[in-house]
């Protein structure tokens, strides 16, 4: 039974994770804009940088980005010479960092530590315990699309 308190909030989880989402996004977005990166493109890089090169459905589970949006940051990225693509297994492409990708990166990641340092002791004790929540909802979330998709 939905109390007074309740009336106000908004209690979708969907909505608050959108929302909380778009919140942080817009805080590292803003973190990263004097490197001409967002958040995701930051990821993407920090991600191939971490794997060294890394094939495109690999990242894009890694991210739990739909490909067509991958492709999209990706053609980004390579555009502007950070990235680059060799062809791998059939028609999977191996993703690896270019040099002025690799600096840019470093640069980006000191702006971006400042960030998630700030993000993190915000939460103080509290992080490990929303880091698994997060985990947790992603699970609970993949599991779930499976037996309410179609659902009326």
């Amino acid at each position: 039974m939905p109390t007074d308190s309740d009336r106000h909030r908004i209690l979708c989880a969907g909505t608050n994770l959108k929302i909380a989402a778009r919140a942080t996004g817009r805080l590292y977005d803003r973190a990263l804009a004097p490197f001409d990166i967002n958040t995701m493109q930051y990821a993407i890089l920090a991600n191939i940088a971490r794997a060294g090169s890394i094939p495109t459905m690999a990242l894009s589970d890694k991210l739990s980005i739909e490909r067509t949006a991958l492709y999209r940051a990706l053609a980004v990225l390579e555009r502007r010479g950070l990235i680059r693509t060799e062809a791998g297994r059939g028609r999977e492409q191996i993703l690896s960092l270019t040099d002025e990708g690799a600096t840019l990166r470093l640069r980006a990641k000191a702006a971006w530590e400042v960030t998630q340092y700030a993000f993190v002791d915000a939460f103080g004790e509290d992080w490990p315990a929303f880091l698994a929540m997060l985990e947790r909802a992603r699970a609970i979330s993949e599991g779930l699309s499976d037996t309410v998709e179609g659902a009326p």
